[in-house]
């Protein structure tokens, strides 16, 4: 009888391979500045065909699933790559609860360094579904406000008059002192100002606001993060109010952040539109 020969298995090879590559590039930081963005381009390509091969698979939604808050007529959501990629017209389509979803802000850049991989399919298409669209930025407070802003400008581009204000997401800090990281947000949010010639709008959650930005920023708009029955900063300093982070929306794969405006129709656009603010 023959004698078996156990030859390492090719998947194994790979993995020995790549572990050995990021460990390489963790003890050469040339390397990684190298590397690093053929290494994100080829994830994302990958995770973009997996989401491209769900999508015929996504299950029809006929409720939000979640109590939506009385008295708000402007219901809206947040969205990333998070939630994969995204059938607009059944968004655009879906009317529940006495409510349809009206504009959606779309993550574009993280940090100085990171554009969301589906952030130009969404904007094009959640427009081209008639759905008001806002671009927002997730402030990393450990890096330059400057830089932040250059980039969040530099992958956005030019944005129209009926475009909504862009939103800076600020909710960690990073380890940041507090103040450090108000100084660097105060440099983003001067910059957005001079570029789009709009305010920014500052989104975080209420226990963050309480901490961190309660009696600062007072001259730009809050969008409030609270998933309870109300939200503990008072009314008249938020202007967006996320509620859930839980809804379903048909045409969306995976749980969706939702939100509701405080006023009318009429409002919300003064409010919210580019080329309506004074």
């Amino acid at each position: 009888m023959t004698k078996k020969v156990n030859i390492l298995p090719f998947s194994s090879f790979l993995l020995l391979f790549f572990m050995g590559f990021g460990l390489y590039l963790k003890v050469n930081p040339e390397a990684y500045k190298i590397f690093a963005p053929y290494i994100r381009k080829s994830l994302d390509v990958a995770l973009n065909v997996r989401d491209f091969v769900e999508v015929p698979f996504y299950k029809s939604v006929v409720g939000y699933g979640v109590k939506l808050p009385e008295k708000y007529k402007v219901h809206g959501i947040d969205v990333s790559h998070h939630q994969k990629l995204i059938d607009w017209d059944r968004v655009a389509n879906m009317h529940a609860q006495n409510a349809s979803i009206k504009f959606a802000y779309i993550k574009a850049t993280e940090g100085a360094d990171h554009k969301d991989r589906h952030f130009d399919r969404n904007r094009k298409n959640a427009k081209d579904k008639d759905i008001l669209f806002g671009p927002y930025h997730f402030f990393r407070p450990q890096t330059s406000g400057t830089q932040q802003a250059d980039y969040f400008i530099k992958t956005v581009g030019k944005l129209s008059h009926n475009d909504l204000i862009p939103v800076v997401d600020v909710e960690v800090t990073d380890g940041v002192d507090p103040k450090l990281m108000r100084d660097r947000l105060a440099d983003f949010v001067l910059l957005i100002e001079q570029e789009w010639g709009v305010k920014p709008m500052i989104y975080t959650g209420d226990s963050f606001y309480k901490d961190y930005f309660k009696g600062h920023f007072k001259k730009y708009r809050i969008w409030i993060a609270n998933y309870g029955e109300k939200t503990q900063a008072p009314k008249n300093r938020w202007t967006v109010w996320q509620h859930t982070q839980s809804a379903s929306i048909d045409g969306i794969p995976s749980k969706v952040d939702m939100n509701v405006f405080d006023g009318d129709w009429d409002s919300f656009k003064k409010s919210l539109i580019i080329g309506l603010q004074k």
